[in-house]
């Protein structure tokens, strides 16, 4: 991940993976030694987590997972709980604002939507949507690529965000 120095840079709380699937990116991130938090609603694929990163050598960071469905659920973390956060191939804005709440000022926030493949347009944002959600964050990257129908205004979004000190999201 080409942003993972800037996601790293602010480390002082644990990084939350949501949702994180099988856990590539919370192995890796654990594999250089942060603590993650790696979320996903399938049992089976945060089993698969929990024992690959039980194959990590020692000295490595450590993962907890949890089993929440992000789509229905509120996220159960407290204000200001990371430091980092991943939300990597989800329609994020069904849960922008928990995210930003659960992210540590100075904190980073990382999003990367699904691609824009068949019907699932349906599930991605609207041109707009995630830049204006993130009016008290720092952008690094930005970046919208409508697809779908033209009518429907939905985008693949790629961004990378800081949390400004004292901001709050909209």
């Amino acid at each position: 991940m080409q942003a993972l120095d800037r996601v790293t840079s602010s480390y002082a709380e644990p990084i939350l993976d949501a949702p994180c699937g099988f856990g590539r990116n919370a192995l890796a991130l654990a594999s250089l030694g942060y603590d993650v938090i790696a979320v996903d609603n399938n049992v089976d694929r945060l089993k698969s987590v929990k024992a690959s990163g039980a194959l990590q050598s020692s000295g490595s960071g450590s993962i907890v997972t949890l089993c929440a469905d992000l789509a229905s659920d509120r996220l159960p973390f407290r204000k200001s709980s990371f430091s980092a956060i991943l939300c990597i191939h989800y329609p994020v804005q069904k849960i922008i604002m928990d995210l930003c709440a659960a992210l540590d000022e100075g904190g980073w926030l990382y999003i990367e939507t699904f691609g824009g493949q068949g019907q699932n347009y349906l599930e991605l944002p609207k041109l707009g949507e995630i830049p204006e959600a993130l009016q008290g964050f720092e952008l690094v990257l930005c970046k919208e690529r409508p697809v779908g129908p033209p009518s429907y205004r939905a985008a693949v979004v790629q961004a990378l965000a800081q949390k400004r000190p004292g901001d709050r999201p909209v």
